[in-house]
């Protein structure tokens, strides 16, 4: 009989192959196990060292940013654009509510008269077109636009920063002229000389504002003005009797659509012989001075004025000889006037100095003076007239 370590030798020296299969099994695993681990910690150890490397880069921080930034932009364009399409259905029906609102409105009887033709001009009928549950109103291709109520009183206006004679009347729906003629003298010769403060008397109509003097009559206001006398006495605000109209000395009248004749401002030129070897015009106009246009000829202004800085040249538009050089105290302040020889001569106004005296010669674009704000002017410019046999011509007819 065996022995019990007998019986374990054999059983060990019979499982043998199996014990050591198990054990090399087990080793492998292991092994494997560890190659495993060795790899991950390999690529993770790596990858790493890879990523601080990159990090530090920072040209790669700005451009994952700028990505990250795009990505972010495009998906809150298309979350609004999808929030968008999904509330358009919604507005387009509160819209037609909206409009049967208004039908609903319009067709209740009103408590006193309307205008059924504005309401008709503003509503046309069948405006309203039906698609799919969706209502929506259809064009309408007119507008109304209410007629300005006439005033019925004089007004006072109180001139601001950058008004104009231009702008004022515009606003009140007059002529300029109706302001300046209204305005006394100073203003109907210089409407470019407004003061910021200043108090200008709007008529509501176009017209003149005449204080009666002695002996004026209405007859004779009314031809001075180039109107019937009935326009004066059946005005409201004149306050006259009809069957019998009487005017006092003193008393303010409006003449509605009264004119007032120009009287242009003169000066003393030269009379004297023309000198020996004075220049001709040559009948074709340069321009006298660079700027721009800062007032246009019209009936109250016979004239163009070239606003630049102070002290530009002035050069001569023409050939001609000096026939008035000086300080004219009508408005022009220094000014030199020039005859071509031909019928035409030409002014140039509110200089700062002049460099010609009366009978010199000048060719045409000599320098004769520099841009100033002599007279009546408000800021540097040049005031430029041509006259041809005495009367005022205007200078972009003759100008390139």
């Amino acid at each position: 009989m065996r022995s019990g370590s007998e019986v374990a030798r054999n059983l060990l020296s019979s499982k043998r192959p199996l014990y050591l299969g198990i054990r090399l099994h087990l080793a492998r695993s292991a092994a494997s196990a560890a190659g495993e681990q060795g790899v991950r910690n390999w690529v993770s150890g790596h990858t790493r060292k890879w990523l601080n490397a990159r990090w530090t880069d920072d040209l790669l921080r700005s451009r994952i940013a700028a990505h990250i930034a795009v990505i972010l932009l495009i998906a809150l364009v298309i979350t609004f654009a999808n929030r968008s399409l999904y509330m358009l259905p919604l507005a387009e029906g509160r819209l037609a509510r909206l409009i049967l609102l208004t039908q609903q409105i319009s067709s209740v009887p009103a408590a006193f008269p309307a205008d059924t033709r504005r309401n008709e001009s503003l509503l046309p009928s069948g405006s309203i077109a039906q698609d799919d549950a969706i209502l929506m109103r259809a064009a309408v291709p007119s507008t109304f636009m209410p007629a300005l109520r006439p005033r019925a009183e004089i007004t006072t206006y109180v001139v601001k920063p950058g008004d104009t004679i231009f702008g004022i009347a515009a606003q009140f729906g007059i002529k300029p002229e109706t302001i300046m003629w209204a305005n006394g003298r100073f203003v109907e010769d210089n409407p470019d000389l407004l003061r910021v403060g200043q108090e200008l008397i709007i008529l509501p109509v176009d017209g003149v504002y005449h204080q009666v003097g002695k002996g004026d009559t209405i007859e004779k206001i009314a031809a001075t003005f180039k109107v019937e006398p009935s326009a004066i006495i059946d005005y409201p605000l004149n306050n006259l009797d009809k069957d019998d109209p009487q005017i006092q000395v003193g008393q303010w009248l409006i003449v509605p659509g009264g004119t007032k004749p120009y009287v242009p401002r003169r000066v003393v030129a030269y009379e004297g012989p023309i000198p020996q070897g004075a220049n001709k015009g040559t009948g074709s106009f340069g321009w006298p001075a660079s700027g721009s246009i800062t007032q246009g000829y019209w009936e109250r202004h016979r004239a163009i004025d070239i606003g630049t800085w102070e002290g530009a040249p002035v050069t001569a538009a023409d050939s001609g000889f000096v026939v008035a050089a000086g300080w004219d105290g009508s408005g022009y302040g220094r000014m030199v006037l020039i005859d071509h020889g031909n019928g035409f001569q030409t002014l140039y106004a509110h200089l700062k100095v002049f460099y010609v005296k009366v009978g010199d010669s000048v060719a045409k674009g000599q320098k004769i003076g520099e841009v100033g704000a002599t007279g009546n002017a408000t800021g540097p410019h040049l005031h430029f007239e041509i006259r041809q046999n005495g009367s005022q011509r205007n200078p972009f007819g003759f100008l390139p």
